[in-house]
């Protein structure tokens, strides 16, 4: 798994991408979210076998996109009302991405992708719907930063 689908499972793009990184950045991303992704797949029955399928097709589609709000939640990249944080979680891309070049990349996705605050969605605070719209986002931005 590479930064940007650590992250974004830090955000979720969760084994959706990659991007330019070195290895300690991707190691620390992987072992500060790969707890989370446990106990999400576990509350909401997604399977490695979905994720690893995610992966290789580049989609989110089959995945629940309840698991997916649970991980921006827990990153706190969703808020408690089930909302992009894009401030903080530019703050939490900034402790993992040290190359400027990359950061600025990779923020200007999130600041993009924050529109999806602005899309009317029927489960409010759960964020599910949001979660999935953030993710599709972020997975059509994706050339932006992947190698």
């Amino acid at each position: 798994m590479s930064k940007f689908t650590c992250f974004v499972l830090c955000v979720l793009a969760v084994s959706l991408g990659e991007v330019r990184s070195n290895a300690l950045e991707k190691a620390a991303i992987r072992a500060a979210v790969y707890p989370l992704i446990v106990d999400c797949a576990k509350e909401h029955g997604v399977t490695l076998e979905q994720l690893k399928a995610a992966k290789a097709s580049h989609s989110a589609e089959g995945i629940n996109p309840c698991f997916q709000s649970c991980v921006y939640k827990k990153t706190g990249i969703f808020n408690d009302n089930g909302e992009y944080d894009v401030a903080n979680a530019k703050t939490k891309l900034q402790k993992f991405v040290t190359d400027e070049d990359e950061y600025a990349r990779i923020a200007e996705v999130g600041k993009t992708c924050a529109a999806v605050n602005d899309k009317s969605v029927s489960d409010g605070a759960a964020g599910c719907e949001r979660a999935a719209l953030l993710t599709a986002c972020f997975l059509e931005h994706r050339a932006q930063i992947i190698i």
